[in-house]
């Protein structure tokens, strides 16, 4: 015997865009964690169905670096003046309060879309600024992300993560850098 599932209501042809996948995913992620996207709940919440969503973006993939540089423009604003790269990297650790589930696509995507490699960009700039070569203020924007990012990825688990002090400390050797 077959059950009728209910369809879910009809989305006004034209109403459904990047955009407005790519924001329902992230409230997506905010409310029920990385975990809790997929095709078929993203579907759900914009009331059409699953490969509708594959008309705007090409893949999960795809979806996920929308996110990245969705979440990236958010710190645009507060991209590195000289003397003030302070100000970008706090905009990072208030990304990651701001976002807790969604950070760690921050943390470990390569940036694609335009908001990231202009956020990536002005780091760049930044050190360059600075009289650094390209492949140095390269690096060094680098090292600058993964520090602005390492104190903000234990706020990734959010919801129950342990405080550092909680963790019993280990000690071994330092690797090379």
């Amino acid at each position: 015997m077959f059950v009728n599932m209910p369809e879910p209501p009809r989305v006004p042809r034209g109403a459904l865009n990047r955009d407005r996948i790519i924001e329902a995913a992230l409230e997506l992620i905010d409310s029920e964690g990385l975990d809790g996207l997929s095709a078929r709940q993203l579907a759900a919440r914009l009331g059409c169905k699953a490969m509708s969503l594959y008309n705007h973006v090409a893949s999960m993939d795809d979806l996920l670096d929308g996110v990245v540089d969705q979440l990236l423009a958010s710190v645009l604003p507060a991209a590195p003046l000289p003397g003030d790269i302070a100000a970008a990297a706090s905009a990072y650790l208030t990304l990651a309060v701001r976002h807790p589930d969604a950070f760690i696509l921050v943390a470990t995507r390569v940036w694609r879309g335009p908001n990231a490699k202009a956020a990536a960009m002005a780091f760049v700039s930044y050190f360059q600024a600075m009289g650094c070569s390209e492949q140095e203020a390269l690096r060094r924007a680098r090292v600058l992300g993964l520090i602005s990012m390492g104190p903000a990825l234990p706020w990734e688990h959010g919801r129950g993560a342990k405080e550092p002090q909680d963790e019993p400390v280990t000690e071994r050797p330092l690797g090379r850098i």
